[in-house]
């Protein structure tokens, strides 16, 4: 009898175990060996409009979507991006916590999580807006940069604004200046949509040097209100602040990131109309993807195996065409022809960059014919604002390195 339930006993701890490694992946059971993704974020994981917001909304979307249990992801947020000592105490406290893959969502955590990848090859690491290539012979092949052609949008938010401005000035509160392509291959793709539609329009920028000023981000939009008859501002930032204050003025805006509409709106008022539209990110649709390949390096015990998977997805520059950034719903307040022409462009971004792209040789242009507009390309020479040609704008530039601003673009101190 002894023997029968020693035996029955064993039988049943292999059942149980059998069980736990089976669902570990699936979000089912509380174990240790759980996969585990650890969050880095630059703002209050409790914002609700805004970068962060926007980040923790396709991270949310992932675990859903994959099973996960809100146990597999641990948060650090509100680390500033120039903070080095609380970004690394960040990174090894997910680390001590057991995560098998750890994602920086701001661009200034890139060489931190650079040197961690380095110390922890058995550790998958994902740093957002970044341009580092670290795959290849003696790299830490555990880590990648991504981002996606939101200059496309910018383009797109650009026709809005041209199309509806009266005063031919449009207002642009931005992170960085020259030193940050992300930055400015947005500015400039914003001014050429512009330009595509309102030749003569000028966009005028105020830098914050910082990715997160919620002040400045509504002081420099009043600035650019009162003292250059801006009556459409828009923004590269991390708050609702310039909508904010262009309502107050009683001028329009374009948002970014997330819906600056439901931001801004009045209690009892779904959307606000002074809210042309925004710019935004659907960062679901990487993290989802993201995270169920980390996952295919580990075991169903939680061991790594291999970074073969993640070396195949490497660094990720997603177009159109991924579903990862869209335009916002237009305002009743757009210029008429405003949602046919957008229409028109994003048929074209939809077909990839191989037939037109924002930075070639080609503008476009778009004229009405039996009642709707048409849209063809010609023949231009891009400059930037000091008269100077720009040829050849590569993957590379819009990433990493355009010091320039393109033509119509106007500079203004804080």
């Amino acid at each position: 009898m002894k023997k029968k339930i020693t035996v029955l006993l064993t039988v049943l701890v292999m059942i149980v175990a059998s069980l736990g490694i089976m669902s570990a992946f699936t979000g089912c059971t509380d174990t240790d060996d759980e996969f585990k993704v650890g969050v880095l974020h630059i703002n209050p994981v409790t914002s609700t409009s805004g970068y962060t917001y926007a980040h923790q909304q396709g991270i949310t979307y992932a675990q859903e979507e994959l099973g996960l249990k809100k146990s597999q992801i641990i948060i650090k947020d509100s680390l500033p991006d120039d903070q080095t000592d609380l970004i690394n105490a960040a990174i090894e406290e997910l680390i001590a916590e057991g995560c098998n893959m750890i994602i920086g969502t701001s661009f200034g955590y890139m060489e931190e999580m650079q040197a961690y990848a380095k110390l922890y090859p058995e550790i998958i690491f994902s740093h957002g807006t970044g341009y580092l290539d670290t795959y290849g012979e003696g790299q830490n092949n555990n880590m990648n940069n991504y981002f996606g052609r939101i200059y496309q949008i910018r383009y797109l938010a650009g026709l809005v604004a041209g199309l509806t401005t009266e005063t031919g000035n449009i207002g642009y509160v931005v992170a960085r200046g020259t030193d940050t392509a992300e930055c400015t291959s947005g500015v400039n793709a914003f001014t050429l949509g512009a330009q595509a539609v309102n030749p003569n329009v000028k966009v005028h920028v105020m830098i914050l040097n910082s990715w997160f000023d919620p002040t400045n981000e509504k002081g420099f939009a009043d600035t650019l209100i009162e003292d250059y008859d801006c009556d459409v501002i828009t923004q590269h930032c991390d708050t609702e602040g310039p909508s904010s204050s262009a309502k107050a003025h009683g001028v329009y805006s374009i948002g970014y990131n997330s819906d600056m509409a439901l931001a801004v709106a009045d209690k009892g008022v779904e959307r606000d109309p002074s809210v042309l539209t925004s710019v935004l990110w659907n960062w679901g649709a990487y993290y989802k993807v993201a995270i169920e390949t980390a996952m295919k390096c580990f075991d169903e015990q939680g061991n790594f195996v291999s970074n073969e998977e993640w070396i195949k997805f490497g660094n990720y520059y997603g177009d159109y065409t991924k579903g990862l950034y869209e335009l916002a719903p237009l305002s009743e307040n757009c210029a008429e022809g405003a949602a046919e022409i957008v229409a028109l462009v994003e048929a074209m971004m939809a077909k990839g960059t191989t037939e037109w792209d924002v930075f070639t040789n080609k503008a476009l242009s778009f004229t009405k014919e039996n009642g709707e507009y048409v849209v063809t390309q010609v023949d231009r020479q891009l400059k930037d604002n000091e008269g100077n040609d720009i040829n050849n704008v590569t993957v590379a530039n819009i990433t990493g390195d355009m010091p320039y601003w393109v033509a119509g673009v106007e500079v203004h101190n804080n």
